[in-house]
């Protein structure tokens, strides 16, 4: 998929998106130049009444049964398994279900003080696991505790209801409770205490005290935000305000597949799949994740801008780096495999057969490179 994505035989790139025009970060669709068969179903498509998630008794499976389902069915990495008198999980990687059967899912804890109940079910989400959660996720050194700590927020949405530099009314919060102005891309850090601060220092200097649970015993704060699925349900509310924003992202144009995300410093993602229709599954949930970078990255006397004519180059070399990436497979059934990245970029592909129907490419958060000036 890496290889047809740059020779540009099988997809193509749309224009780049920005949401203003002095934005430094876009959003490029990816089409499919032409239709082919569909290779699965996902998760998030099912019924009620053609799929289960049960409790295993174990914090790392999901028992899922498929029933009357003929088509494999994808589990994206990161989709969010709400608990329903049980922790809720979130799954660790791409996965195949194999149809007609029950299958154990790898997945981590997302919900840290909420207690396991064997048997009690699940409600797969449309939601997505966050960038902070799926970084987490797709890192070769990914383990329990980096997830928790992931899940966590550490701090509180400031309360406000206007920009205090410029006014607007057009509040989004990210994850990890900024606040971002649509209209100036002012960015708002979360509100945190003087104790909350000195006791994560606390915390944070030791090894064994790095989950929710320890916060917990350091902090009567941190008890109220280790919650993945209300910490999701809080910023969906509060972003109801920036919902025609919100809209205009390019998630849904016809034959799309996927989408490149750009910020300042050159590519930041790029996920796609093989079907149109499995990229709807999943595609305002993604967009979402990467909103507000779209709002806060503007661009402001004496600084560079992004160049829509560079956009391409930055997309292939994106791609190009890809290919020299080390690869280790992470899961594998009779009719499917996952593969993950490691090296410059991270992420993972899953196939049926000889066939790649799902790709996810992220730059590591450590990257300071800029590329557009």
């Amino acid at each position: 998929m890496i290889r047809e994505l740059i020779e540009g035989a099988s997809y193509g790139f749309g224009e780049p998106w920005k949401l203003t025009a002095d934005s430094l970060a876009a959003v490029v669709p990816i089409f499919r130049k032409f239709e082919r068969k569909r290779g699965c179903l996902v998760v998030q498509e099912l019924s009620k009444d053609s799929i289960s998630f049960t409790d295993s008794g174990q914090i790392n499976k999901v028992k899922v049964a498929l029933k009357d389902v003929k088509q494999p069915v994808f589990v994206r990495a990161g989709t969010i398994f709400k608990g329903q008198g049980t922790q809720s999980r979130a799954s660790g990687a791409g996965v195949i279900l194999e149809p007609d059967k029950e299958s154990l899912v790898d997945v981590f804890c997302v919900h840290a003080s909420y207690g396991i109940s064997f048997h009690s079910g699940f409600s797969a989400m449309s939601d997505l696991a966050p960038r902070r959660v799926e970084d987490a996720l797709m890192s070769p050194s990914k383990n329990q505790a980096r997830v928790w700590e992931a899940a966590a927020i550490r701090g509180f949405r400031a309360n406000v209801s206007h920009c205090p530099k410029c006014g607007s009314s057009s509040l989004l919060q990210s994850y990890e409770s900024e606040v971002v102005c649509v209209h100036c891309g002012n960015v708002l850090p979360p509100v945190r205490t003087s104790h909350f601060e000195s006791q994560m220092r606390r915390v944070e200097g030791r090894d064994e005290l790095r989950s929710p649970l320890a916060l917990r015993a350091y902090s009567p704060l941190a008890s109220f935000r280790d919650n993945l699925v209300g910490n999701l349900q809080e910023m969906r509310d509060f972003n109801k305000q920036v919902e025609d924003m919100l809209s205009k992202i390019p998630a849904e144009l016809e034959n799309q597949v996927g989408a490149v995300f750009i910020d300042s410093k050159g590519v930041l993602g790029l996920e796609m799949f093989d079907h149109p229709d499995s990229w709807r599954a999943f595609s305002r949930s993604i967009v979402r994740n990467y909103a507000d970078i779209l709002a806060k990255e503007r661009s402001g006397e004496s600084l560079f801008g992004l160049r829509d004519e560079m956009v391409p180059q930055a997309v292939k070399e994106f791609l190009t780096k890809a290919r020299n990436l080390s690869e280790s497979s992470i899961f594998k059934n009779r009719i499917g495999e996952t593969w993950m990245f490691s090296g410059e970029l991270a992420g993972e592909y899953t196939m049926i057969g000889s066939d790649v129907i799902h790709l996810i490419l992220k730059r590591k958060t450590d990257t300071n490179r800029s590329c557009f000036t």
